[in-house]
C-alpha cells in the first residue's frame, strides 16, 4: 500500500477541485511503479485540511490569505 498525504489550508479546495489530485496521484503512483490499473485500489490519498494560523514556515505563522494571494498571481 501507498499513501500519499495533502494538507491543505481549510476551505482551500472544493471537493471537485480535491476530486483531481487524488485521481491524479492514485493513477499516477502505479502507473509510475509499472504495475498495473487493479493497484490503483492500494493508493490512499487522505486530504487534511489545516486550521487557519496553524502553519508555519521559516519561523512564522503562515495563514491561507499569505498562501492565497502569490497562487493568484501566478494564474
Amino acid at each position: 500500500m501507498t499513501m500519499i498525504e495533502i494538507i491543505v489550508p481549510a476551505g482551500a479546495l472544493s471537493e471537485c477541485r480535491t476530486s483531481g489530485p487524488v485521481g491524479e496521484m492514485t493513477q499516477g503512483v502505479p502507473k509510475s511503479a509499472g504495475l498495473g490499473e487493479s493497484d490503483a485500489s492500494r493508493v490512499w490519498v487522505p486530504v487534511h485540511e489545516q486550521a487557519d494560523g496553524t502553519w508555519g514556515a521559516g519561523g512564522s505563522v503562515i495563514r491561507y490569505a499569505d498562501l492565497a494571494a502569490p497562487a493568484k498571481d501566478a494564474a
